[in-house]
C-alpha cells in the first residue's frame, strides 16, 4: 500500500535554490503535479528551467515493463532518459536501491583505507583533527558516493 505523496510550499522553495533536483514520485499524476508545482515556484522568483537539461526517468519495478512517461511543463516535454549523472554518481532505469548502497559503502571503504595509513595511524595528529578527516571525507563519500 502507498501513502499519497504530497510537495509542499516549503519544499518547493528550498528546491529553488539547488543546482540539481530530483524529484521523487510514485505515479505519473504525481510526477506532473510536482513539475507544475516546480515550475510555478521557479517562475515565481523569476528563475527558468533550463529544457535542454531537465530529463524524465522512470525506474519500474522488475516485473513491470518501462515505458515513458509523458510529462510537460511550461509547454515542453522534457525527453526521456534510461540514465543520467545526479550528484556525482549514474543512475539508471534499473538501479537499485541494494546495489547504489553497496557501491557508496565500497566507495567510503576504500577512501577510508587510503587516509588509514597517511591520517588515522599518525601518532603526531590529534583525534580531533582526525575526526575532522573522517567527517570530511568519509561521510560526505557515503552521502554522495564520490571518489576521493
Amino acid at each position: 500500500m502507498q501513502a499519497p505523496t504530497r510537495m509542499s510550499t516549503t519544499t518547493v522553495h528550498d528546491l529553488l535554490f539547488t543546482n540539481d533536483c530530483a524529484l521523487n514520485t510514485v505515479t505519473e499524476e504525481d510526477k506532473q503535479r510536482s513539475m507544475d508545482l516546480f515550475a510555478a515556484g521557479c517562475a515565481n522568483f523569476g528563475l527558468t528551467i533550463s529544457t535542454a537539461k531537465t530529463v524524465v526517468m522512470r525506474q519500474p519495478p522488475p516485473s513491470v515493463e518501462y515505458n515513458a512517461h509523458r510529462i510537460n511543463f511550461n509547454g515542453a516535454q522534457p525527453k526521456n532518459v534510461e540514465t543520467f549523472a545526479y550528484l556525482e554518481s549514474m543512475l539508471s532505469c534499473n538501479t537499485r536501491i541494494d546495489d547504489e548502497v553497496a557501491q557508496r559503502i565500497l566507495k567510503a571503504s576504500q577512501a577510508f583505507s587510503r587516509l588509514q595509513a597517511s591520517v588515522w595511524n599518525r601518532h603526531g595528529i590529534h583525534l580531533n583533527t582526525k575526526l575532522k578527516m573522517y567527517k570530511a571525507v568519509i561521510s560526505y563519500t557515503l552521502l554522495y558516493g564520490v571518489g576521493t
